[in-house]
């Protein structure tokens, strides 16, 4: 009999551990693109795209491309200028 309770009292502080327990409040990670474009280092950062601007190109220039990598710094190069972008639509 001894051991039986010895057994119920260590279950029930086992158990005693998930009682209340709060569900995680979490937020969805945002889903960003892995381009090297300004619209997927913005997501990467977590701005949005006009925000991006300002801090990548502090003289107002409206759109930038990829330039490399600053392996100083460990981090993107990006070329910031005011020119228009070519688009091109894909079709099938």
């Amino acid at each position: 009999m001894r051991l039986l309770t010895g057994s119920v009292v260590f279950f029930s502080i086992l158990m005693s551990g998930c009682v209340g327990s709060k569900s995680c409040n979490c937020e969805t990670p945002r889903a960003c693109c892995r381009g090297l474009v300004p619209e997927c280092a913005a997501c990467e950062m977590d701005l949005d795209l006009e925000e991006w601007f300002n801090q990548t190109c502090p003289n107002g220039e409206k759109d930038a491309h990829y330039g490399g990598w600053d392996e100083i710094n460990q981090k993107s190069i990006w070329i910031c200028d005011n020119s228009e972008r070519q688009r091109i639509e894909i079709s099938d």
